[in-house]
């Protein structure tokens, strides 16, 4: 089994706005700086079609399930059956599954054989204050139960809700309005770190079910390796530590797919500006692609940063967005099950 994880740009953008009736291609887009939205779709689809996936979990992608269908109908032969939407408003969870391939079977657990509603909230202090109040996901989790053979897999498609403040280099630049900054971006950690601990309680309860569970969590977590500024100085998690679970608990532990397989020069998955740290294009590695340890151990083959084909579906004759068929790299882990 072949999976890809990738967060496609916005690709809501592609689609004409839900007020204008059913769901329909836009031929540009210009306020988002696309003129030939077919030809970018198209590039993004020889992405996926170039490394041949038999499962593709997606972030960012359209808010209605029609629109992700004129996608895969139009551009990927119909191929592919999809799982979702899940998460609200316009960047959406979908996990697409190769008909016809080595999936025998794929189905949505959310919501009626979840372990527990990911749309309900639960008590945490995401804001430091000290008082426990209910909190739900930016975007709940897309899980889903594949099938190879009789073995199960279990995946949990995941994007968390992100760093970004509005107007952030402005008030991190200006020490007036810093303080202001980092409360921010300490609560938006926070919150980071509270989605993903309580999608590890998932991960925990299928790991007291059977400890031998097949659990893999792709997608834009939002965080990477190494300590930032705010995990330095404010004492936050490393939110991919939190869903990875404890060393005091090695045989539940995820492992990373492609981290140590990578080259220290390819290991990451999108290049940003730091205003922090003061790097212009810096890369990070917001994606990942974690799984149980006996995936891990007994069925992992390879894994990486799908830097090639993303290189090749660049157009160098375009500019901003068209320029690149998104601005995170995918990534891809194949396993040997049966």
């Amino acid at each position: 089994m072949k999976l890809v994880n990738w967060n496609i740009e916005w690709m809501n953008d592609w689609f004409a706005p839900i007020s204008a009736g059913a769901p329909a291609w836009r031929q540009d887009n210009p306020g988002r700086g696309i003129t030939d939205v077919a030809g970018l779709a198209a590039r993004v689809a020889s992405v996926i079609e170039q490394l041949a996936p038999d499962v593709v979990t997606i972030q960012e992608g359209p808010s209605r399930l029609g629109e992700m269908e004129l996608f895969v109908t139009d551009h990927l032969n119909g191929d592919f059956d999809i799982l979702g939407p899940a998460g609200n408003g316009s960047q959406r969870l979908y996990t697409l599954v190769k008909r016809g391939g080595r999936i025998n079977e794929a189905r949505r657990l959310w919501p009626d054989q979840a372990p527990f509603d990911y749309t309900a909230s639960w008590p945490v202090d995401v804001t430091g204050d000290l008082i426990i109040e209910g909190y739900t996901f930016t975007r709940e989790p897309l899980l889903a139960s594949v099938r190879i053979g009789s073995r199960e897999v279990i995946l949990i498609n995941l994007h968390t809700k992100s760093k970004y403040i509005h107007g952030g280099r402005r008030l991190w630049q200006n020490e007036a309005t810093r303080p202001q900054f980092i409360a921010q971006a300490v609560r938006n950690r926070r919150r980071i770190a509270a989605e993903l601990r309580r999608v590890r309680q998932i991960i925990d309860q299928l790991f007291d079910a059977d400890s031998e569970a097949r659990v893999i969590v792709a997608g834009d977590l939002n965080d990477g390796p190494g300590i930032d500024f705010f995990e330095e100085h404010y004492l936050i998690n490393n939110v991919v530590t939190v869903v990875s679970g404890s060393p005091f608990h090695p045989q539940q532990m995820l492992r990373h797919t492609f981290i140590d397989r990578q080259l220290k020069s390819e290991n990451y998955t999108a290049r940003f500006d730091d205003y922090i740290d003061n790097i212009t294009d810096r890369p990070l590695l917001l994606d990942h692609i974690l799984v149980s340890p006996s995936l891990n151990w007994g069925a992992l083959r390879h894994s990486r940063i799908e830097h090639a084909a993303f290189a090749a579906a660049l157009d160098p004759s375009k500019q901003g967005r068209e320029a690149v068929p998104s601005d995170h790299r995918p990534q891809s882990a194949t396993f040997e099950i049966s």
